[in-house]
């Protein structure tokens, strides 16, 4: 355990090969995310592993995830650093700067999750937990034979040989899918729109839960045909994958005012017309999960309270329904 994977030595200094930043570290620098760096020895160094920044008993609605247990708990962790540098960042407290945490092995985060009452398991989150690959990567395989869930909240900006191995540990993931223009990508985030393109559909492909999120800046990325883009290649990923629609709020570098409310009522009304489940965040707005064939209420959502109308896995209309819950969800089935 605690050993740096994807990384290559040259005879310019250590070339990262976990995420597209590609970053060429000589000893005793660390690379964009602020969690790895070259040691004197030549080796690839992990400064963030088990260094815990971050952890609460949330809500999953809170990830977001809706359509993973709903009103069920999930024990969230984070750690500091991120490989992207969003000008927007709601966490830039922890993402942006690297802190010292306290250390929580992957043996110890099992038992601390098993510890909370109907918990479903943990959620790597907070900061990128992209950039933790290693310790995710240790921890998953454990909870899993706990019977627990490995769910993460990411940017979804890393290479396809780490991403798929990470789809192959991780039940759930939320993606933020921050624009559908490359120029946004590029000069707001300083990554690739292609790159977090592929990994959504490569996370849907290996079977992992895929929920989206969009946090629609003003005037960054409100435009609607941008938008409309953006739902078209979803649908034709699946149009029964969730996305959420989050409204912003000045954070961290950007000073634009927060996004009116309206322009989310009409991104909704858009995206609805393709895909059968379209949320809206940080408004006062319906969040609720309606059956796409029936439009019974599944899930009413107040805030973070949940009631559901459901039993079983088809609505009683005979649609099947979109949860992963108790009734369709098995550590061991995803193990096999």
């Amino acid at each position: 355990m605690n050993k740096a994977r994807f990384y290559e030595r040259t005879d310019e200094g250590l070339l990262c090969l976990l995420c597209p930043n590609h970053c060429r570290l000589q000893p005793g620098q660390s690379g964009r995310c602020l969690s790895r760096g070259a040691a004197e020895d030549g080796s690839m160094q992990l400064y963030s592993y088990a260094r815990i920044v971050a952890a609460n008993v949330d809500p999953i609605e809170k990830k977001p995830l809706y359509h993973v247990f709903p009103g069920r708990p999930i024990y969230s962790i984070g750690t500091y650093g991120c490989n992207l540098h969003c000008r927007f960042c709601q966490n830039a407290d922890i993402s942006q700067q690297r802190h010292v945490g306290s250390e929580l092995t992957p043996q110890q985060l099992v038992i601390e999750a098993r510890s909370i009452k109907d918990n479903i398991g943990v959620a790597f989150t907070y900061n990128e937990p992209g950039i933790w690959f290693e310790y995710i990567c240790d921890c998953a395989p454990l909870l899993r034979q706990a019977g627990l869930m490995t769910v993460m909240v990411t940017n979804g900006y890393l290479n396809p040989e780490p991403w798929v191995e990470l789809c192959q540990h991780v039940d759930a993931m939320n993606i933020d899918l921050k624009s559908f223009n490359a120029d946004f990508y590029a000069k707001i985030c300083g990554g690739r729109l292609e790159t977090v393109k592929n990994n959504i559909a490569a996370a849907v492909k290996a079977g992992v839960h895929v929920e989206v999120t969009n946090l629609v800046v003003t005037g960054l990325n409100d435009h609607l045909s941008e938008f409309s883009e953006m739902v078209d290649w979803l649908a034709d990923l699946s149009d029964r994958l969730p996305l959420h629609i989050s409204r912003y709020f000045p954070r961290y570098l950007e000073s634009a005012p927060p996004t009116d409310p309206a322009v989310i009522d009409r991104f909704v009304v858009t995206a609805s017309k393709k895909l059968k489940f379209v949320y809206p965040g940080n408004v006062a707005s319906s969040q609720d999960t309606l059956c796409p064939a029936c439009k019974s209420v599944l899930v009413k959502r107040n805030n973070y309270e949940v009631l559901l109308n459901y039993h079983g896995t088809t609505c009683q209309c005979g649609e099947k329904l979109p949860f992963i819950d108790e009734n369709t969800w098995s550590a061991k089935e995803r193990n096999a």
